[in-house]
Order: structure tokens, then sequence, then C-alpha cells
């Protein structure tokens, strides 16, 4: 049985306001992680050295809680930027009059640039999993990653989709899977080619599983949730196994399998002449995302290497979404 959170205590002089702030969060379907959490007390916290008698926000506030600090990355000053201005909106929506850090005034920061595996690479991780030995410690280790990571690839599913998957979220009979509350509160249904279909069905077998049991779908020696930092780990030897990356390089990321996905379906689409503007919306209803300017934004990340499918999708974006939403 996993462990669970204990509620976050706010001491600052937004104590009270700070628990409503997450529960509106969440009643708009964000799902509010933990490292925001923090970053939220941290806020809160700094302004005790204020005392202040009443909760307030001002610009000169605001502006020293977002300088910029010694050694901190961009990313760590966004993040502060941001849970300010949101704060400051959901306090004005209940009646204060906080400043609000304008918009603009928040960078858009891409930390990472996503690698898109070829079809080759692809071929060759599988071919890789499907090679690993069986080991005496770790009973489903040979059999669960090649199941893993043809899910991921072709279902475009996020790392944490996968390993939340139960037995009961598998409908083996009509090939789907079925996604619960995953990112942003929302859930999906996810058909599977034939061929996965048939490949999963002997994972049922191979794992001996009641699949009227509600078990994970990719468990651990004791039938846990598998760690997704392990899968991380084991994911960096596979790709060194298929002479992908070499010793000392960061690599690509579990995440980049997932944008491979998307690309690679749109590819597909757009090469089998069907109609972009049919074709996007679907990509982006099987990604669950929250709308298909998300879905735009994840493919033109890849523009270097991928330039038919941004011929193809640039001229349903030009000018229509001033400000970029990133929804991974």
């Amino acid at each position: 049985m996993e462990n669970e959170k204990k509620p976050f205590v706010f001491r600052g002089p937004y104590k009270e306001y700070c628990q409503q702030y997450i529960s509106f969060k969440k009643s708009c379907g964000y799902i509010f992680t933990e490292s925001q959490s923090y970053l939220l007390r941290h806020m809160d916290e700094y302004f005790n050295k204020d005392n202040l008698s009443k909760p307030i926000l001002t610009k000169n506030m605001v502006e020293c809680f977002i300088s910029k600090r010694n050694i901190e990355s961009e990313k760590t000053r966004h993040m502060r930027m941001s849970i300010i201005r949101q704060f400051a909106l959901f306090m004005n929506n209940i009646g204060f009059d906080f400043y609000v850090l304008p918009y603009d005034l928040v960078p858009i920061v891409n930390t990472f640039t996503p690698y898109i595996f070829t079809h080759k690479e692809i071929n060759d991780i599988i071919f890789v999993t499907d090679n690993l030995k069986r080991q005496a410690h770790n009973k489903f280790f040979h059999l669960v990653y090649p199941m893993l990571f043809r899910i991921l690839y072709a279902c475009g599913l996020r790392i944490n989709e996968a390993l939340s998957l139960k037995k009961l979220d598998i409908d083996i009979e009509n090939g789907i899977i079925k996604i619960h509350k995953a990112k942003n509160n929302t859930s999906r249904l996810i058909p599977m080619s034939s061929s996965l279909s048939e490949y999963c069905c002997g994972y049922i077998e191979n794992m001996k599983f009641d699949m009227n049991s509600n078990g994970y779908f990719f468990p651990t020696n004791s039938d846990q949730k598998r760690n997704r930092t392990t899968v991380y780990i084991k994911f960096k030897e596979i790709m060194k196994s298929a002479g992908i990356f070499p010793d000392g390089q960061i690599g690509p990321r579990v995440h980049d399998i997932r944008h491979t996905y998307a690309v690679h379906a749109l590819e597909k689409m757009i090469d089998n002449g069907q109609d972009i503007y049919c074709t996007l919306p679907i990509l982006s209803s099987y990604l669950g995302h929250r709308g298909i300017e998300s879905t735009e934004h994840y493919l033109r990340l890849t523009k270097d290497a991928h330039n038919r499918v941004l011929d193809a999708v640039k001229p349903l974006y030009a000018d229509v979404y001033p400000k970029e939403f990133i929804d991974e």
C-alpha cells in the first residue's frame, strides 16, 4: 500500500487561503503536485518577514520575491513568478486587491529539446528489451520492460499513466486501455493496434494474471506500483545497449518516446493523405491534451527534424494563439 501524503501546513500571512487555492486549482481539473505545494508554502513563509497585519500583496513585494537569486536557474525563477501570479489572481477573485504580475513578464522557459527517435532506434530499443535476461531478484524484469516500452511507444502514454495502469484498466477483449484521471484530471480510452493487443495477451499469459483482479499491470515483486525512477535508470541502460548514446552523455528521456509517438503518428496520417484539420484533433484527444494548441506546441518542438509535419500544421495556427501553453 502506498503511503498517504500528509497535508501541507501553512504558517505565513496567507495561511488561511493557501489550502483554499489548492482546492480551487483541483476543482478546475488541475493536479496540484507536491513540488507546487512546497513552492506555495515557500511563498507564504517568505512574506512572514513583512509582519503583515492583513493579507496584502504589493508590486514591491512581488518584485522582491521574484528577483533573481544567486545560482538559481531560469526555470526555478519562472516557477516562483508563475505561482505568485496565479495565487494573486485567485485572491482577487475572492475579493482582495493583490498586485498581479503581468503575464508578459513571465517568460516561457523551454528547458529541453525533445529527442525524436528514428524508427530504427525504436526497433533497436524493442530488440534489447526482448532479449533481457531473467533476474533472480526481479522475477518480472524480463517480461515487464518489453511490454512497457511497447505501450509507451504504440499508445503515446505518459510514463506515470503506464505505471498506474491496473489489470482492470486493460480491456483485452476489445483492445482498449482505460486511463483514469491523468494529467489535468482527465480520463480517456485508448484503442490498441491488433499487434499490440496480441502481444498483450502473451504478456498476460506469461505473467499468469487474473485480469478480474485489481493489481498493477506492471507490478514490482511485491505487487506494488513500479517506481518511475527505476524505469528511467533502466531506460538509460537499454539505450546504451541499443547504441543510441554513449557514456558521459545525458541522452534522451523516457518522455521523448511520447514525443516520438506524436510525430510518427502525425507523419503517418499526413503520408496517408488524411486531412490535417481532422487528424490533429484526433491526435490531441488520443494524447490526453486539453486542446489542440497543446499538441501543436508539442510537435513544434521537433522542427529541426520534422519540417514536413510542421509545414502541414502551421496554416492552422498562424496568429491564432498569441500565448503559448505547454501541456505535456
